[in-house]
């Protein structure tokens, strides 16, 4: 999808960048927040922000308020903002639209039985095999029960590359087997939640890092069974650190809170954009001054290590194919 038409005029794709709010802010989120924000000003189209708090159990008070605060400190500004958990309503009529066509069951299984199993899915977790399936909810009862609600997917071979040359094609059905809708603790899941609240926003374009690669095929998968439309992608690299012998996504090392305290937000942003290509080191910027020049073209498509103390701060080193041909740990 290039984009909408406008009174004649072809109406660049809208854009979002769709944070989780369980944890701090991190190196990795500015990163891609400011590829999303530049694929989306770079081609004069809108980005809207998502505070994707979905998640009781990770999700603390504050955490939402200090991720708006930092984002805007680093210069990143949106056209349009929500939270995730403002969309119930939205969100559980597309469930009932799955309910009433007779392709959402209840399941029983915990997480260890699906564990023993023992077949992985693309993303790391477990794939569903399909034992509840013959216990199909109704309209009239699903809103209340206790147990995960999940889709039966049908079986079908989606081919898929997204804008970076990353095959994604597969069958999600085989892959990953039926997903969850509705978790135990009543909360919608997040890949459900997040391809309705794209469609719902009119997202044409999803720019997020290449953690979220694997999983992209599940979520053209949930889009088609809901007659949504698909979007285009690009995943771009991460930045990460190590820990013992192997690489893991850049999360916990070291948060803006605490790079607050050693760099103004210039300087960081002209760091961090240094670190994939766009800049030469060493330069300060704010977002808006890389947007006349930015081109995918200039962002280096390789992993970056960063390692990080208070004496030197944040430094990088470029991962080596070895390290590359490894998922990071605990990509989902």
């Amino acid at each position: 999808m290039s984009g909408a038409t406008l009174g004649g005029r072809i109406r660049p794709a809208r854009g979002r960048f769709a944070p989780s709010t369980t944890g701090g802010v991190h190196p990795g989120t500015l990163l891609a927040g400011l590829l999303c924000w530049l694929d989306a000003r770079s081609r004069g189209a809108e980005v809207w922000l998502r505070l994707e708090d979905l998640d009781r159990e990770r999700t603390r008070e504050g955490y939402v308020e200090a991720m708006r605060r930092d984002l805007a400190w680093f210069g990143l500004e949106w056209d349009a903002e929500s939270l995730q958990s403002s969309h119930h309503d939205r969100h559980e009529a597309a469930l009932e639209a799955l309910v009433a066509a007779g392709r959402v069951y209840a399941c029983d299984c915990s997480r260890a039985t699906i564990r023993q199993e023992g077949v992985r899915a693309p993303d790391g977790s477990f794939r569903y095999p399909g034992t509840c399936r013959a216990q199909v909810v109704q309209p009239s009862s699903w809103r209340t029960t206790d147990r995960p609600l999940r889709l039966r997917l049908e079986s079908a071979f989606v081919p898929l590359l997204d804008e970076s040359g990353l095959d994604l094609s597969g069958d999600a059905a085989a892959l990953f087997g039926d997903p969850i809708l509705r978790r135990r603790d009543g909360a919608f899941a997040y890949h459900f939640a997040s391809v309705v609240d794209d469609a719902a926003s009119g997202v044409g374009r999803v720019v997020r890092g290449r953690d979220l690669a694997p999983s992209t095929i599940l979520q053209v998968a949930l889009q088609r069974a809901l007659s949504l439309p698909t979007p285009a992608y690009r995943h771009h690299g991460l930045f990460l650190e190590r820990d013992g012998e192997k690489l893991s996504k850049l999360h916990g090392a070291v948060d803006v809170a605490t790079l607050r305290r050693h760099y103004a937000a210039e300087a960081l942003c002209g760091l961090l954009a240094g670190f994939v290509g766009l800049l030469p080191a060493g330069e300060a910027c704010r977002p808006a001054d890389l947007v006349a020049g930015f081109d995918w073209a200039r962002v280096s498509s390789v992993d970056v290590e960063l390692h990080w103390d208070e004496g030197q701060g944040l430094r990088a080193a470029a991962t080596s194919d070895r390290d590359r041909s490894r998922p990071p740990a605990g990509a989902c």
